[in-house]
């Protein structure tokens, strides 16, 4: 994944990289073994092989091919050999990483120096080949256009703002956010979270950016994210949850409730279903709904079944709740 964030003046350039062979280059090359072996691909085996990576080094090439060295790193020192590498740009250079981004291919290399036995070896990747085959999400490019002479009212806003991802996002209700906005030049980005890449610690400065946010099942739903004290903050709140509690309170030891627990939006919110078991000592159980509100926003439908202390089972009976806190 490949991420430029800040100004035309000031900004910087995160690469997420690896040394492996994808699927396309590890079929090549067993056809190329099999063939010189003259046996069938599918009795061609392969391994990592003992290859000790020493720097993974990111390089920009300018015009004429001039080489500048924005960062360097060590890798995560076994297969696929994963390096994050964060450096500057220089404004001089700040071109050459959005075409890197935009496909141009001999701009940004990263550079994998390593040993396979009493062998030298270099593997070269180009950002530029990598970004032209890859999915639109694992590429981001956040800048923010500055003035050429100092304004005469207020300051100008930062040109980014810190983000900070408090809510519980890849596990249910919510199982992926996406963040979209427009850059200064008036492109689309979209950061999605989780995501198999780093997250941008700082997003663009604006009045506000859309929110998507995607559920096991049911149809996205989109809010609006606005920035508050500290920045860009993706809490319960921005994404719309809601902690739906139920408690069973007066029961003896020994009694067990079991609850079938449907959630029905009335909105834009994601239907969600769940098994719980209340019992001694605590008779309680919470958990989240996605409501795509401030509330509710909808109604609970709740099926229990409960066996008394002494084994005496008792009626099947449902209730009907329009509040996140439901009495059994």
């Amino acid at each position: 994944m490949a991420t430029v964030v800040g100004s035309d003046t000031s900004a910087s350039v995160q690469i997420s990289a690896h040394w492996w062979p994808d699927g396309k280059e590890t079929a090549t090359l067993v056809a190329q073994a099999a063939e010189e072996m003259g046996v069938s691909p599918s009795a061609v085996i392969v391994t990592p092989g003992p290859v000790t990576v020493r720097r993974v080094t990111l390089v920009a090439r300018g015009d004429g091919g001039k080489e500048t060295v924005l960062a360097s790193s060590s890798s995560s020192g076994m297969p696929p050999y994963t390096a994050v590498l964060t450096g500057p740009l220089l404004p001089d250079l700040l071109p050459v990483a959005r075409e890197a981004l935009d496909g141009r291919q001999g701009r940004l290399l990263v550079r994998f120096d390593g040993i396979l036995g009493s062998d030298e070896l270099v593997r070269e990747l180009d950002v530029g080949e990598a970004m032209s085959e890859a999915p639109s999400g694992e590429k981001h490019v956040f800048l923010t256009h500055t003035a050429t002479e100092p304004p005469t009212g207020p300051a100008a806003p930062a040109a980014s703002l810190p983000l900070r991802i408090t809510a519980a996002v890849g596990a249910d209700p919510v199982r992926a956010v996406d963040l979209t906005g427009t850059d200064a030049a008036g492109s689309s980005w979209t950061v999605t979270i989780p995501s198999a890449g780093p997250v941008p610690t700082h997003l663009p400065a604006a009045e506000s950016l859309g929110i998507t946010v995607h559920g096991e099942s049911g149809k996205p739903y989109r809010r609006t994210l606005r920035p508050d004290a500290s920045g860009w903050t993706v809490d319960d709140a921005a994404l719309g949850l809601v902690m739906v509690t139920c408690q069973a309170p007066g029961r003896t030891d020994g009694a067990v409730v079991t609850l079938e627990v449907w959630y029905e939006p009335a909105g834009d919110g994601l239907p969600h279903h769940r098994s719980v078991v209340l019992s001694a000592p605590n008779w309680s159980a919470s958990w989240q709904v996605a409501s795509a509100q401030d509330d509710l926003g909808g109604e609970l439908l709740v099926d229990v079944t409960e066996t008394s202390g002494d084994g005496v089972a008792v009626p099947k009976h449902t209730l009907h709740s329009t509040t996140p806190d439901v009495r059994v």
